[in-house]
């Protein structure tokens, strides 16, 4: 089990278009996240395929996002996004 915490401050660039007067975190910028933290391991992770994404619940600027990562094969991991315990976003992914 592997931790990461990330907050997208309502400053983003994002953020203006998505969506006007009520700003939520793009999923794109979230993935990019969940990559980009498995690439911070002290071994670090490669992701080469998503092979699932469900999202749940809108992730809003200045949230504390909370990712949970899970073994499930030595090149298959899941994974969830959570705001104060409450899963926002699941996914499944192959890495190398």
């Amino acid at each position: 089990m592997i931790l990461f915490d990330f907050i997208i401050n309502n400053e983003h660039p994002s953020l203006p278009g998505h969506f006007p007067n009520n700003p939520i975190v793009p999923g794109a910028i979230i993935i990019e996240k969940v990559i980009q933290k498995l690439s911070e391991l002290e071994t670090p992770k490669e992701v080469t395929t998503l092979l699932a994404i469900k999202f749940i619940k809108p992730i809003l600027p200045n949230q504390k996002v909370t990712i949970l990562y899970k073994n499930i094969s030595p090149t298959l991991l899941s994974f969830e996004c959570s705001i104060d315990g409450k899963v926002s976003v699941l996914g499944r992914l192959s890495t190398r």
